[in-house]
């Protein structure tokens, strides 16, 4: 019997070979591109990029620009892109790596045309007294999920022109989307605005200090006997990589909406409702 013994040459191939599987293996995949809106080419800032059926995800920045970092994928797996008022763009992930311009087109559900009124009157709902209440803390890893109320409204036709809220954060900058929904059977329904709405809220050093969002350019009129406003936490971020933390505070006994994901069943407590006042304008 003849015994072969490798060559050098054999032993350089097969560590090559082993060493290239171990960098495969330890590989990671990434999509990466820029969000925009078909109507006008705007960048879609903090639109939600994940993958369907998995946990986790990244949202886009100011700019339009996002980054998913992935382990692994499946050639059935699916890359997932929402924005409110936008119809959700689902590709395959294999076919995802390779763009680099990602284009959501404006959901067929809200392409009536913008009616623009001048209101004379103005009204604050909501909550009546500034003082800080109660906290109700939200896990910052609950991507998609979120927190509200509803509001009663006593006007036929109005517009909502502001909304007021109050967030004590820990993390450096922490990014929530504005929901406004109709209110079907009790529960919150659908959404009533054509725009992806945010606001970047950064480090608290006061928790008593009051946020805004100004609404008056995006001609938000309504005619809804009842309002569910609610917020997202869509991405959170904190330079020492440590654990932070995010809460809504309340102010006034009340009740308040809920969900820990956008898949999950919406929650209902009767306690005190999370502090918020909303700014109208209207004319009856």
């Amino acid at each position: 019997m003849v015994w072969l013994y490798p060559t050098p040459k054999i032993l350089i191939a097969v560590s090559l070979f082993l060493s290239t599987g171990l960098m495969q293996l330890n590989a990671q995949i990434l999509i990466k591109g820029k969000i925009l809106y078909a109507k006008d080419a705007r960048p879609a800032a903090f639109a939600s990029v994940k993958l369907i059926n998995h946990p986790g995800g990244s949202v886009s920045d100011e700019l339009g620009n996002f980054r998913l970092v992935l382990k692994s994928i499946k050639q059935t797996d699916t890359l997932l892109i929402s924005s409110v008022g936008y119809e959700n763009l689902k590709i395959p992930a294999q076919n995802a790596i390779l763009k680099s311009e990602f284009i959501l087109m404006q959901s067929a559900q809200i392409l009536e045309s913008v009616t623009v009124k001048s209101f004379s009157q103005e009204e604050t709902v909501g909550d009546k007294s500034e003082i800080v209440g109660y906290y109700r803390s939200w896990n910052t890893g609950n991507k998609g999920g979120e927190i509200g109320r509803t509001f009663l409204m006593t006007h036929k036709e109005y517009q909502v022109a502001k909304i007021r809220f109050k967030i004590y954060n820990t993390c450096d900058t922490c990014i929530v989307r504005l929901h406004i929904r109709e209110v079907i059977d009790g529960h919150p329904g659908k959404e009533l605005v054509r725009d992806s709405i945010s606001k970047v809220i950064r480090k608290s050093t006061d928790d008593d200090k009051p946020y805004e969002i100004d609404l008056n350019k995006y001609n938000i009129i309504l005619k809804n006997q009842k309002l569910f406003v609610g917020f997202e936490v869509v991405g959170n971020s904190k330079a020492d990589h440590n654990s932070c933390s995010l809460s809504f505070v309340g102010s006034e006994p009340g009740s308040y909406f809920y969900k820990p994901t956008r898949e999950d069943y919406w929650g209902y407590i009767e306690d005190y409702a999370i502090f918020m006042k909303l700014f109208l304008k209207y004319d009856d």
